[in-house]
């Protein structure tokens, strides 16, 4: 025996069997080495799709050891096949100028390159494809040279090359389980194709592709259809029906388990009488007639479906012939009706088993050698094909993904991997804070977000970068800005608070802060629209009310100098409030009062007095208000406004509770309302 390539060992994981071979070419045809057959302990599987990840897991691990066992020699990789539960297609034309050279293998598997990258682009353009999805194989229809069909290039001369090509994408959740399952049992994945394109590549040979054909492959989960036209695959499809619909029909008639129910469908083709026990525990049988007559409806429902699904992807004609393969096609009378619901001849539907397979060595005692072994050759020679198109090694985050290294693959079909969605690319940044102070809009920004970053090999990359063989990627997702956040301390500077020496105490004074009319302290967060109100301005006379002095009776003196009670106190001043005489307290109102006594020697008479006190006022630039009934003189404020009269009102914020109530001449005021002569200002807490 003369092989020209290293065996392959390929796994069929259908929906009821596993079915695992090792096989090698010689010459011009497959031998099978060795063969394992091993039914699944449970449904673990339902329409072709993985449920049950460690169950499906223990059925390979036991044909792996049985094909390791018959030929003495560890397993170390598998070719695999997905079934066409969630297939989508795309077909298209592409075209390469090469400038009239000989035309080698390399060029056309570039033009084909060309033709997978533009189905995926068509694919990711369609709405309804949500998901993630995978490359999993592509078949020509047809090439073209310079403008003319031609089945193939090499070794022609052209300007311009071209062809048609059908891609097939799985979900990233089909491929991905069977990944776990390889990975479970020590497996490396091989080569990754489609059940369908398997079953068409062992079934139907490229001479016979010429015709019009449908191929069928009836499992226990689904019913894989590919067609065939002028030389090419031109089509897949699935149907969700197959075998286990029959199953599922005779257990519920029968009153038996799914289990005893697989066992009854097979025997119909060996037995006219099928004997069984039903779950209570009685002997039944049922002959062969009964049991297709209650079976009637389903077998007609999926013949139905599956002939409605050939002739939509035959473009509404019926094909010349149907290939039908898989355990699930062996049901008496489901070839006839196909062929009834197609309206075709009933021989031009039949059943095909690996004997039909001119090109196959099988092994003796073949126990798969019926329509359910064909599909496991075709994944093993698609392998065998596609050699030069295996997995890759990548890390990514610091983890070890192998990669399907399918034509294009870019970072973007690395992040499955990985706990990924979209919204890891985008971020938003932090909701800015808008407020008041004293009576001024203040607004504190958001925290910037922070982009995606994405690394190759240390350097910075995108989505659409290349991937290849050993590539490190380190993706750090977008993150979002933290809102702005601000507190009453934030808008305290040292100069607020002030220390000074009253009658030789040392006293500190502090500003005033109100949060939406409310005493607060430094710590007190402020969130959106409040009014915050910070009086810093430190007068006498409010430091004279804070103490408990009466300055009715005193006379201030401030860094030596005689003051009003208006006197704004800085930091490091030295004060002292005397007590004076009696007499002197009209004097001393005045001087309180901000007005200056008149000078000596001036002109009699009141508009004389009156005109001296609005220049002195004017030059000052002092008015007089009253506030909470008690008049005052409010000075060095060039534009005087509501809030200036605080330095009037003792207010603690210790032990406080009500709202603040601001009035002017009557009315309800704001912080900002501008104050003027004789103005008429109410402070005080609503009770309640």
């Amino acid at each position: 025996m003369s092989q020209n390539v290293e065996p392959v060992f390929a796994l069929d994981i259908g929906t009821r069997t596993v079915i695992g071979i090792v096989a090698a070419k010689e010459e011009e045809k497959l031998r099978i080495l060795a063969q394992e057959v091993v039914e699944h302990a449970g449904r673990a599987m339902y329409d072709g799709q993985i449920h049950d990840i460690p169950q499906v897991a223990a059925a390979v691990q036991r044909v792996k050891n049985g094909l390791e066992e018959k030929l003495g020699k560890k397993l170390e990789k598998a070719a695999i096949a997905a079934a066409g539960r969630a297939l989508s297609t795309a077909r298209v034309t592409v075209e390469q100028k090469v400038d009239d050279v000989e035309i080698d293998e390399n060029t056309v598997r570039s033009l084909e390159l060309i033709a997978v990258r533009k189905a995926q682009e068509q694919l990711a353009q369609e709405a309804q494809l949500k998901d993630r999805y995978y490359y999993v194989g592509h078949s020509v229809v047809t090439y073209f040279l310079d403008g003319f069909p031609i089945s193939n290039l090499v070794g022609h001369r052209a300007r311009v090359i071209g062809a048609e090509a059908l891609a097939t994408f799985l979900p990233v959740s089909v491929v991905d389980s069977l990944f776990s399952v390889l990975s479970r049992v020590r497996l490396q994945p091989l080569n990754l194709t489609l059940e369908p394109i398997a079953a068409a590549d062992a079934a139907i040979p490229e001479g016979v592709r010429l015709l019009n054909l449908a191929l069928v492959d009836i499992g226990a989960g689904t019913s894989d259809i590919a067609i065939t036209r002028e030389g090419s695959v031109v089509a897949y499809g699935m149907v969700p029906l197959a075998g286990d619909e029959l199953s599922e029909a005779i257990a519920e008639s029968c009153l038996v388990d799914f289990g005893t129910a697989e066992q009854i469908k097979r025997q119909m083709n060996q037995a006219e009488e099928i004997t069984y026990r039903d779950i209570l525990g009685n002997q039944e049988s049922i002959t062969r007639a009964d049991l297709l007559e209650l079976l009637d409806p389903t077998l007609n429902r999926l013949a139905e479906e599956i002939a409605a699904a050939v002739l939509n992807l035959n473009g509404g004609r019926p094909p010349k012939s149907v290939f039908c393969i898989g355990g699930g096609a062996q049901v008496p009378t489901l070839t006839d009706r196909i062929a009834n619901k197609l309206k075709i001849s009933p021989q031009r539907v039949g059943l095909k088993n690996r004997a039909a397979l001119k090109n196959l060595l099988p092994p003796k005692d073949d126990q798969a050698a019926g329509p359910e072994g064909i599909t496991v050759v075709g994944i093993a020679t698609t392998a065998l094909k596609n050699a030069g198109h295996t997995f890759i090694d990548v890390k990514i985050n610091e983890k070890e993904a192998k990669v399907f290294n399918f034509p294009g693959l870019r970072v973007s079909h690395v992040m499955s991997h990985i706990d990924f969605t979209p919204r890891h690319l985008i971020a938003q940044n932090g909701r800015d804070l808008r407020f008041f102070l004293n009576g001024r809009p203040e607004v504190v920004w958001g925290e910037l977000a922070r982009p995606a970053m994405i690394l190759l090999n240390g350097k910075r990359a995108s989505l659409q970068t290349p991937v290849q063989n050993g590539d490190e990627i380190i993706f750090l997702p977008a993150q979002d800005g933290r809102d702005a956040r601000a507190y009453v301390k934030d808008y305290l500077v040292p100069e607020m608070a002030i220390n000074i020496t009253l009658n030789e105490q040392k006293v500190s004074l502090k500003p005033v802060c109100l949060l939406n009319d409310l005493p607060v302290g430094p710590e007190a967060e402020i969130k959106s629209d409040d009014h915050l109100v910070i009086n810093a301005r430190h007068t006498v006379e409010k430091l004279a009310r804070l103490q408990g002095l009466d300055l009715s009776r005193a006379q201030i003196l401030v860094n030596g100098q005689k003051v009003s009670g208006q006197y704004v106190l800085k930091e490091g001043d030295h004060v002292e409030i005397k007590s004076v005489p009696a007499e002197d307290v009209e004097g001393r109102e005045e001087n309180l009062a901000g007005e200056a006594p008149r000078p000596e020697g001036g002109s009699e008479g009141e508009p004389q007095e009156r005109n001296g006190q609005a220049r002195d006022k004017e030059k000052r630039g002092g008015i007089r208000i009253k506030v909470n009934g008690k008049e005052v003189t409010l000075k060095d404020c060039l534009t005087p406004i509501f809030v200036d009269a605080f330095n009037f009102v003792e207010i603690n914020p210790d032990g406080c509770s009500g709202r603040l109530v601001l009035r002017l001449n009557g009315r309800p005021a704001s912080y900002t309302d501008p104050l003027q002569d004789g103005d008429e200002v109410e402070i005080g807490l609503a009770k309640g």
